[in-house]
């Protein structure tokens, strides 16, 4: 894990990350809490690892709980490259929305191989 930027306000320490092809953020408290419980938070498809409702409750649980939290882009979201295979998900996703086809069978489709490739 290598980490590219950290910052700090209101008692919580931001830290962006990187993990081979894998980007995320990291949020703890600025008292560095030995011990702290870690919870991994994810964003709804579509999103990135800081779309507001997902830092709003990132930094509700670290100055709330003293929680340390970290969330990750998912693959071909965010930071995260996207590759032949995701252009090929969102063609997909586009198309049945523009036609009036119902999306659900694809997403649930793409969910799962985003969450065996997460």
């Amino acid at each position: 894990m290598h980490f590219t930027s950290e910052t700090s306000a209101n008692g919580v320490i931001e830290r962006n990350f990187t993990l081979g092809e894998i980007t995320g953020v990291l949020w703890s408290p600025a008292s560095r809490t030995v011990g702290a419980p870690l919870l991994l938070s994810g964003h709804s498809g579509g999103m990135h690892k800081k779309a507001p409702g997902l830092v709003a409750g990132a930094l509700h649980c670290v100055t709330t709980y003293g929680y340390t939290v970290a969330a990750i882009d998912a693959p071909g979201h965010g930071d995260r490259p996207r590759n032949t295979q995701d252009r090929r998900w969102g063609d997909a996703i586009h198309r049945a929305r523009a036609a009036g086809e119902p999306i659900a069978p694809i997403v649930i489709d793409y969910n799962t191989l985003l969450a065996e490739r997460a």
